[in-house]
């Protein structure tokens, strides 16, 4: 079986780094990717997609990405499960990515932010629902990524 997924999309909003309890770093962001238009339509679709990477991958993504730089992910798709505070089941399905490449100089990122006029990120469709509570990233097992500290 095959669980592969490379994508190139920008940053949705600056990318949040915690610590599990065994002291790895993790870092989530999202970025959106555009797709072609359906059929009949002039118009490009936009995915948002939930990132999460860890130990030196999720460092460096803290450190130098920000709120709108393109990137490339290469890693895989993982859902999972867990108790909401209501005691509701939530699901989520997120890119775990053990490659993050850089896609644009600094240079071009520094002029990418004077151009920007400050303008309210765009709400995606039900991901408040979706997006787990900060303590369920304290349980993560390194363990069960096999791609470690890549």
């Amino acid at each position: 079986m095959i669980n592969s997924v490379v994508l190139v999309g920008r940053l949705a909003a600056d990318p949040e780094m915690r610590y599990a309890s065994s002291g790895t770093q993790i870092t989530k962001f999202r970025i959106a990717v555009s797709r072609p238009p359906r059929a009949g339509s002039d118009e490009e679709q936009t995915d948002w997609l939930n990132v999460v990477c860890f130990g030196k991958t999720a460092e460096n993504a803290a450190q130098y990405l920000d709120k709108g730089s393109l990137v490339a992910i290469e890693g895989r798709v993982q859902s999972r499960t867990w108790e909401g505070q209501d005691g509701k089941r939530q699901y989520a399905v997120e890119i775990n990515a053990f490659r993050v490449q850089f896609l644009e100089t600094r240079q071009e990122a520094e002029r990418r932010r004077s151009a920007q006029p400050s303008r309210p990120e765009p709400e995606p469709e039900a991901e408040a629902e979706a997006a787990p509570p900060p303590e369920a990233l304290d349980d993560v097992d390194e363990q069960d990524d096999p791609f470690g500290d890549q």
